[in-house]
């Protein structure tokens, strides 16, 4: 990199901490911090909404994608579509009206106390898991791209990450967001620009060569249950798991009670699925592109995996400057990830475990300072877990999505039996999701179930749900205080 790529890299950091500093002091209690007074533009929580999904991983791995099967994985987008559908219409009013910090409040006053910190360990396990990956899988693209040693990515990437996220709670995590994600579409473009400035007859050319090459396919209507580019694996599998992810991850659901209100919740949630689809479709089409570029210019070398396309071009092709805005692109998607899953550790932590069980007289600066620990530790700790990784070359990918699905898909059972279904009692909701893990993990163990990974949120869901309902039927049907105002029939109660 150049000095002016430095330049670039180094003001969108010093940008990032000084949102986090100015966040700071508007923020003088734990409602400020965690949710912002509910004083956030729905705009710019939509746009923190598919910023925090949007990780580095997402950005590298979208024009590989591209380069490899054309526009199929913008089918997805519909999967995305009916999920965040179903939270709007059996979730979020719930959620927002009930006046709730962190989602699994709600599963206590359906339920009870054990079934909400059940809940609120599925997401922390998730999150815990996914921690490490997302730091290892972003300091391993600024190492590559920028010619820094992998253990000084991981900490630049990640020391930034805990300082304004400490600084600022939630307002300065979703203002960054916004940012990140305008960075991100800048990169988009410069690397849109110069693959198309990079031939005679340039976007025309590219999209020739690709068509020529099968690219530019954008529905695949084959039933194939093990593959994500396939319509219905991505409508009904994927579908589900956009549901559970949407709807019961604590990093979403605190982005929807930062809104004024259910109306601004709700419009916050379809911008966040509108420039997801944007963001989604940008990096496809690089990758399209890309594919014409290089099969008009002699192909790319064989050790060059899909996830490293973009960083092989921007090492080789990218002029200086751009490569600059490239590369904060590449960090700002690897922050706007990081920065959510450590501030919704620490707002689950403190609520939900922190003031639920404290026996002594907390104060509002008390709960503020361990919310702050909490980040920094957490962060250490993401810091610890991505030099272990570097450490093993071992991949991640494989266990993040079997632990994405494992642990959201039971949560997204529990939350359908409280809305959905009033008979349900916290009997029935916490032993038969438990019994519904046990039988998932010790089926998939020994051999016993045998179904692609996507397919296990809309598996294990319904089987909780029955296994739930089957319970409380053989006990008593819970009291009117559990339902009243919490359950799909009466929810104009609340």
């Amino acid at each position: 990199m150049s000095s002016i790529d430095w330049a670039v890299v180094a003001v969108y950091a010093m940008i990032v901490i000084g949102i986090g500093m100015a966040a700071n002091r508007q923020q003088n209690n734990t409602d400020e911090y965690f949710r912002g007074a509910r004083q956030l533009p729905w705009w710019a929580v939509g746009f923190s909404i598919i910023a925090t999904s949007f990780s580095a991983a997402s950005l590298l791995g979208g024009p590989g994608e591209g380069y490899n099967h054309g526009f199929l994985y913008l089918q997805l987008q519909l999967g995305d579509l009916i999920g965040y559908s179903l939270v709007i219409l059996l979730l979020v009013p719930f959620f927002v009206r009930l006046n709730l910090t962190t989602a699994y409040e709600y599963l206590e006053q359906r339920f009870d106390a054990k079934t909400r910190s059940f809940g609120a360990l599925c997401f922390l396990l998730f999150v815990i898991a996914r921690l490490g990956g997302l730091l290892y899988a972003a300091s391993l693209v600024v190492a590559t791209v920028t010619g820094l040693p992998l253990s000084v990515a991981i900490l630049l990437v990640g020391s930034v990450s805990i300082v304004y996220t400490v600084a600022g709670g939630i307002m300065a995590v979703v203002w960054t967001d916004v940012l990140q994600f305008a960075m991100i579409f800048v990169g988009l473009f410069v690397g849109i620009w110069t693959a198309t400035s990079g031939v005679t007859g340039g976007f025309g050319t590219l999209w020739s060569a690709a068509g020529s090459g099968g690219k530019l396919a954008v529905v695949n209507l084959s039933w194939d249950p093990a593959s994500i580019r396939s319509l219905p694996t991505a409508l009904l599998a994927y579908g589900m798991l956009a549901f559970a992810v949407s709807g019961t991850n604590q990093q979403s659901v605190q982005r929807y009670v930062s809104c004024a209100d259910v109306s601004s919740a709700r419009k916050a949630i379809w911008l966040g699925w509108f420039s997801g689809f944007l963001g989604v479709a940008a990096t496809l089409l690089l990758g399209v592109l890309l594919f014409g570029f290089y099969s008009l210019n002699g192909g790319l070398p064989d050790d060059v995996q899909p996830d490293g396309i973009l960083s092989y071009f921007i090492v080789n092709q990218v002029p200086p400057g751009a490569s600059g805005f490239l590369v904060a692109a590449i960090f700002a998607a690897a922050m706007s990830s990081i920065d959510s899953a450590l501030h919704s550790l620490a707002t689950c932590m403190t609520v939900d475990f922190y003031q639920r069980y404290s026996k002594s007289e907390r104060s509002e600066s008390q709960s503020l300072k361990v919310a702050q620990g909490l980040i920094v530790v957490w962060g250490i700790l993401g810091i610890l877990s991505a030099f272990y990784v570097a450490s093993t070359g071992e991949s991640l990918l494989p266990f993040l999505i079997q632990y994405t699905t494992m642990f959201l898909g039971p949560l997204l059972g529990i939350f359908l039996m409280g809305v959905l279904l009033p008979r349900v009692n916290a009997t029935g909701a916490f032993y038969g999701t438990v019994t519904a893990v046990i039988i998932l993990v010790v089926g998939s163990e020994m051999g016993w179930l045998s179904f692609p990974g996507i397919w296990r949120s809309a598996i294990t869901a319904p089987v909780a749900i029955i296994l739930g309902l089957g319970i409380s039927l053989l006990g008593k049907a819970p009291p009117k205080s559990s339902i009243k105002g919490l359950t799909l029939v009466n929810q104009k109660d609340i």
